[in-house]
């Protein structure tokens, strides 16, 4: 079940680890991960309780395969370090069956912070839409502000960060073409 290996691997996991937490032995979780043996229900309930995600995301099932809908309790979120920036991925991860061509994510940054320590490229066009608040969008040099409904265009390779300067958590969506799915670089 190669599903069960993605969720796992997503959270950091081992196979040891997810064992041990679903009361299994290695070798089973193993063999379950390469398609080697069927799990029971009972135990497909305990790897997903482990896994903290529904029982039927496990199932691979070519019915749920070809659905590409990310229900809220599906999608994935991520703090920064310092917990100041929720993100709360809108795009389904990448996986062998299918690689989106847009990442596209809602983030929450709280008053006075920012979403990195320093500006950050990529090599990805980024377009930038605020549902709630004032956020600040310096690229290279340039500072956009950003009020409510207001939306900007990050050019590829640009050298950009995004700032909360008010007492009022700004909510907004980013959508990357095309994904930016590992580390970006660090402007120095």
């Amino acid at each position: 079940m190669l599903k069960i290996r993605e969720y796992r691997k997503q959270q950091n996991l081992t196979m040891k680890e997810l064992a041990r937490e679903a009361g299994m032995s290695i070798s089973y979780i193993s063999q379950v991960e390469r398609g080697e043996i069927d799990p029971s229900l009972s135990s497909l309930r305990k790897i997903a309780s482990v896994l903290q995600v529904p029982l039927y995301l496990l199932l691979d099932d070519m019915e749920i395969r070809g659905n590409l809908t990310l229900r809220k309790d599906q999608q994935l979120i991520r703090c920064s370090e310092d917990g100041k920036v929720l993100y709360r991925f809108l795009s389904p991860l990448p996986s062998p069956e299918f690689s989106p061509q847009t990442l596209l994510i809602h983030f929450e940054v709280a008053p006075y912070a920012q979403d990195v320590p320093s500006p950050i490229r990529h090599h990805s066009e980024e377009s930038i839409y605020v549902t709630e608040g004032t956020l600040t969008v310096q690229i290279g040099e340039t500072e956009v502000v950003l009020n409510a409904g207001d939306s900007t265009v990050i050019e590829k390779d640009f050298p950009h960060i995004c700032k909360n300067a008010g007492d009022v958590t700004v909510k907004a969506i980013s959508a990357i073409s095309p994904p930016v799915w590992g580390r970006m670089d660090l402007v120095r």
